[in-house]
């Protein structure tokens, strides 16, 4: 794992971002990160996972919809209480169709019987809980018999691990995947995002401190403030297709840079699309939409844009801006979302689905007329601070003060 600094939100309104995780935050002396030692191995010709017992991922449904046509109408909605937990922040499915969900705190609990389900899985003791740290994220391998988790450990250190799963259970000790220093106890990220050819993607913030002091968005030497993607299948490897692999310095491991603090990352496998909510400093939100094919070697701006705007200076060569953006007040927070493909709302399919923690309202990204824009849905709820998808594709909304909630017709 390489190691070398990490995160922070910092700033007035736009770290109210996670400050949405946050008890609160001291001030904290900066510290400057490590360049570390890697011990991913690099890419080697023999150092491919074994082809065997790797699911086809599928292909892309080209015909897949996009962005829906802003509507002319939209169907009432309501938000449906389906469990209440302990600030709930993340959830994933397991292959029998189980809902699992990540407890701040450091519990992963399963969605039954309208309440809090038995706890599969306690790290409590070895994670911290300080400004926006916890249990940050979680997912399920795709090919079934592991559960990846994202944490901050005892020392406020970013932390991967990999749980074999059985069924919905954890059955044994976890294997380490990828650990990484943070300076600061905030601007985490820790989303976790399995792509199609199986490899695992990690959202790492800036390093913290209002502004970037680090410089971390814009520097390739440290994975700080970018997307890590690792081979995590039969051990950890670099993929060779890594854009930075062969760049003397940079950190091996980065496959998209610029960002300050991703809360939220998530995959619309039917049109092979990354989309990342960033969040904003003092000025804007952004989502991002990026096709899986133009990953490699992107950078979305972090420190010189914040969102469609100058922050310290022009947009890099290799810019790739957001597709939607939107100033502070009352939203303050952006809690990216996912991109609909339920069968109970057709209104909504293909449209992505998100909110604000300050002001809790659900809005649906459209195309108005070659132009993205958002529609609020008309419900909202208190301090969002995840969603997720159930077996079949309905969309869970997370809040901060315990509740899951399900959205769907009123």
């Amino acid at each position: 794992m390489r190691r070398a600094g990490v995160p922070s939100p910092a700033t007035p309104r736009g770290e109210i971002a996670l400050a949405a995780l946050v008890l609160a935050v001291a001030a904290c002396t900066p510290q400057a990160p490590g360049s570390g030692v890697a011990d991913v191995p690099a890419p080697t010709p023999d150092a491919a996972a074994p082809e065997a017992a790797v699911p086809d991922p599928g292909t892309p449904d080209p015909a897949a919809p996009g962005l829906p046509a802003r509507p002319d109408e939209l169907p009432s909605l309501a938000l449906a209480p389906v469990g209440t937990f302990a600030t709930p922040v993340a959830t994933a499915v397991t292959p029998d169709g189980q809902v699992l969900v990540a407890e701040r705190a450091g519990t992963v609990r399963t969605l039954a019987g309208g309440g809090d389900g038995p706890v599969v899985l306690d790290v409590r003791a070895r994670t911290t809980t300080d400004g926006e740290r916890g249990l940050l994220d979680l997912a399920v391998a795709p090919w079934g018999d592991e559960l990846f988790v994202s944490r901050t450990d005892p020392d406020g250190d970013t932390l991967v691990e990999a749980y074999p799963l059985a069924g919905s259970q954890v059955v044994d000790t976890p294997r380490t995947v990828y650990a990484l220093p943070q300076p600061y106890p905030n601007h985490n990220g820790g989303s976790l995002v399995f792509l199609p050819d199986t490899t695992l993607l990690l959202g790492l913030g800036d390093g913290g401190g209002a502004g970037d002091p680090l410089g971390a968005g814009q520097d390739l030497t440290t994975p700080l403030g970018a997307l890590v993607r690792l081979d995590v299948r039969d051990g950890v490897r670099i993929p060779a297709d890594n854009p930075y692999v062969a760049r003397a310095g940079a950190a091996p491991e980065i496959v998209a840079a610029g960002v300050r603090n991703p809360w939220r990352m998530s995959l619309d496998a039917a049109r092979d699309e990354l989309w990342v909510a960033d969040v904003g400093q003092s000025s804007r939100e952004e989502l991002t939409r990026i096709p899986l094919g133009t990953l490699a070697g992107a950078n979305l701006g972090w420190a010189l844009r914040e969102g469609t705007v100058a922050f310290t200076g022009a947009a890099p060569a290799d810019h790739v801006g957001p597709v939607y953006d939107y100033a502070h007040g009352p939203g303050c927070s952006v809690t990216g979302g996912h991109v609909y493909r339920g069968t109970a709302l057709p209104a909504l399919v293909g449209g992505y689905v998100f909110a604000d923690l300050c002001d809790g309202r659900l809005r649906l990204l459209v195309d108005a007329d070659g132009r993205v824009d958002a529609v609020d849905l008309g419900v909202s709820g208190e301090q969002i601070v995840g969603f997720g998808v159930d077996a079949d594709g309905e969309l869970l909304v997370l809040e901060l003060g315990g509740r899951v909630l399900r959205l769907g017709a009123a």
